[in-house]
């Protein structure tokens, strides 16, 4: 049990940190003295020894025996402890021998735990082995001489033998006393070793840190020199003399000038006809800031002058920092006289009466000076609207939302036609034209209008004036067309019934002959009187409609030698007489031009009803034409450009397209709903 309590706890103690080690040391050192003081006492003052000498040695033996192999065995290996771990082992025996000769075989067991803790102490410090070795042999010694004196004398020792046991109990005291000081001693210098290994630790952290914070200052320098070597400024650093002491910056190369070249220059020198720029480094050195733009080297600089100031704040000087501009200040110059042509453009458009319009959504942002004269209101009022619709009729404002919102789908400018009510009432119509663009991440758009109501009020009296002019035309025509069918025709069919009475009563053959000519005569003047009163108005327009007219023009066409027909018909009612006259005079053309140039076999005629309107659709398939010659009126019929004006007159559109070798096709729309107030020419 003790051999291996006793080497599982001197691992321990070569384990510990040589502070722990040393404590522990120092407590179990005064426990085993304490016991050592508590057995001399016992010795000279209780009883007699009452073992023999054999037996005493035999135990002494054992003990020795049973304690120093296991000893051993725990602490082999190290080479500095080994030696101190022998002579206290042999201290502590020599005083467990002591104490056992002296007290007797009852309290062995005690003191062979007091030793093993003996020997565990002595594994720590080797002395203090030492010193038991010299206390245990002077307990023995004065033991053997009180056995001589007992064995010689039958009466007790003597004053003297008192004496001399009292001087080798002093030695033992002392030599007691003497331990613990040097134990004292050894534990402070111990402490103090290790409070300067501590110390020595610290300042190698602090020159470790200071040195990594050393490196850490020289990286951030680096890197600032960097930075200001590639950045495209110029870096200037003043004293309080003047004298500049650093000057670095990519932006010394736009004024000619190396990094390090002003080093060691008085600004005085430098600028010294530039009195200005003098003022701005007085100012900086006496602590102000200045921001100011100079002129150097042809070059525009932004610089910023600043004090500069050491750790406790001190004025040691000023900061100079560039910044070179001129390209900048080239855009600048360039924006702005963009922005005065810009200006120049929209006062010239507000002169001519144009209204110019920036919103933002739909609030506006900015308005030319002809919108308040167009409209009536004050800017203050315009500014106060929430939107642009305000402006707008009630009656048209949502329609104009929806074809907005559709226009704004269409990339690039858009024209429309708009109105706005004046401040008194007033309708105002407007033409416009609109593109959204995006001005940084919002989007403006840009709008331009002109006031048409003087406009549209002339031609609105311009088409009334045609209008009426058609209206008189096809009222004549009618007339003329009723005039040939009630007179001249009837007065053709009369000559004609004469000459055939004539004819009968006649038998002179030369006179027959002349009869027969002047017949033949009057059948084609009543030929072309009938042509032409189908030309004029063809009485299937008003009594049959207007597709039966069409295909009796066609089959009237065909019998003139004309081409082959179909006639497609998709109509959902009969027009008015006013909408089914203009259809019919644009397809009467149209036929008339394939008839007279197209040379084709074949035609078709569709006719279709769309909302509010009529869709017509004539394709034929003859040699086609150059489109640019079909806008030509030619002699005798209406040219494209003729044809699409009648249709736009009234309200709706006309389109061509062909190719020489292709054949032709025309289609065109006239509106119904508008068709009775505009009458065919």
């Amino acid at each position: 049990m003790f051999p291996c309590r006793h080497s599982c706890v001197a691992d321990d103690i070569r384990d510990m940190e040589p502070g722990d080690r040393r404590s522990l040391g120092s407590l179990i050192s005064r426990l085993r003295w304490a016991g050592v003081m508590l057995s001399l006492l016992l010795t000279f003052f209780v009883t007699p020894v009452p073992l023999s000498r054999p037996a005493a040695l035999g135990v002494t033996l054992a003990i020795a025996l049973y304690n120093l192999p296991a000893s051993l065995v725990g602490r082999l290996g190290p080479r500095l402890v080994e030696p101190s771990l022998v002579l206290g082992l042999a201290g502590d025996f020599c005083a467990c021998t002591a104490w056992l000769l002296l007290t007797g075989g009852d309290t062995q067991t005690t003191f062979l735990i007091y030793t093993l803790v003996a020997i565990e102490a002595a594994a720590a410090y080797g002395w203090i082995g030492a010193v038991g070795f010299l206390v245990g042999f002077l307990v023995v010694l004065g033991a053997r001489v009180w056995e001589v004196a007992a064995v010689f004398s039958a009466s007790p020792p003597t004053w003297a033998y008192l004496v001399r046991s009292a001087v080798v109990l002093g030695v033992a005291v002392a030599s007691a006393v003497i331990a613990t000081r040097l134990q004292a001693l050894r534990q402070g210098l111990a402490a103090g070793n290790l409070a300067l290994e501590r110390e020595r630790e610290r300042w190698r952290r602090e020159a470790t840190d200071r040195r990594q914070a050393e490196e850490a200052l020289d990286a951030s320098q680096h890197r600032l020199l960097t930075m200001v070597q590639s950045a495209p400024v110029v870096l200037l650093a003043i004293d309080r003399t003047g004298q500049i002491t650093f000057c670095e910056g990519a932006g010394l190369a736009a004024l000619g000038r190396q990094p390090g070249q002003w080093v060691g220059w008085s600004v005085k020198e430098l600028y010294a006809d530039r009195p200005e720029v003098l003022e701005y480094v007085r100012r900086a050195l006496s602590g102000q800031t200045v921001q100011a733009t100079i002129r150097d080297a042809d070059r525009t600089l932004a610089v910023s002058y600043g004090p500069s100031r050491d750790g406790h704040g001190q004025l040691v000087g000023a900061i100079w920092v560039a910044l070179d501009i001129t390209e900048a200040k080239q855009v600048e110059a360039a924006l702005h006289e963009q922005t005065d042509l810009y200006e120049a453009l929209i006062q010239a458009q507000s002169d001519l009466g144009d209204l110019v319009i920036v919103s933002e959504g739909e609030k506006p942002i900015f308005m030319n000076a002809a919108i308040p004269q167009v409209t009536g209101y004050s800017r203050a009022e315009l500014g106060a609207m929430a939107s642009l619709y305000d402006l707008v009729p009630a009656e048209d404002r949502e329609e104009l939302k929806a074809r907005i919102a559709q226009i704004m789908k269409t990339p690039g400018p858009s024209r429309f036609d708009a109105a706005i009510r004046h401040k008194d009432g007033r309708r105002i119509e407007l033409e416009a034209a609109q593109l959204t663009t995006s001005v940084g991440s919002r989007a403006r758009t840009f709008t331009i209008a002109r006031d048409v109501t003087a406009r549209h009020q002339v031609e609105a009296q311009r088409q009334a004036l045609l209008t009426r002019l058609v209206t008189v035309q096809e009222e004549e025509r009618r007339q003329i067309a009723n005039g040939i069918h009630d007179d001249s025709i009837q007065t053709m069919f009369a000559v004609k019934i004469r000459l055939h009475l004539l004819r009968a009563e006649t038998r002179d053959q030369r006179h027959l002959d002349m009869l027969a000519q002047v017949n033949l005569t009057i059948d084609q003047a009543i030929t072309r009187l009938r042509r032409l009163l189908f030309d004029l108005r063809p009485v299937a327009l008003d009594q049959e409609g207007l597709v039966p007219a069409i295909r009796m023009y066609l089959d009237q066409m065909r019998a003139d030698g004309g081409p082959d027909y179909e006639v497609e018909e998709d109509l959902e009612g009969e027009p008015s007489q006013e909408a089914r006259a203009i259809i019919y005079r644009i397809a009467q053309e149209v036929l008339a031009n394939v008839r007279k140039h197209a040379q084709a076999t074949r035609v078709t005629v569709s006719l279709a009803s769309q909302p509010d309107g009529i869709l017509v659709h004539i394709k034929d398939n003859g040699r086609g034409f150059v489109l640019e010659e079909a806008t030509r009126a030619r002699p005798g019929h209406l040219g494209l450009a003729a044809m699409r004006e009648r249709a736009e007159m009234a309200g709706g559109w006309l389109q061509m397209e062909s190719a020489p070798g292709a054949g032709a096709g025309v289609e065109y729309w006239i509106p119904v709903a508008q068709a009775s107030a505009k009458v065919a020419a």
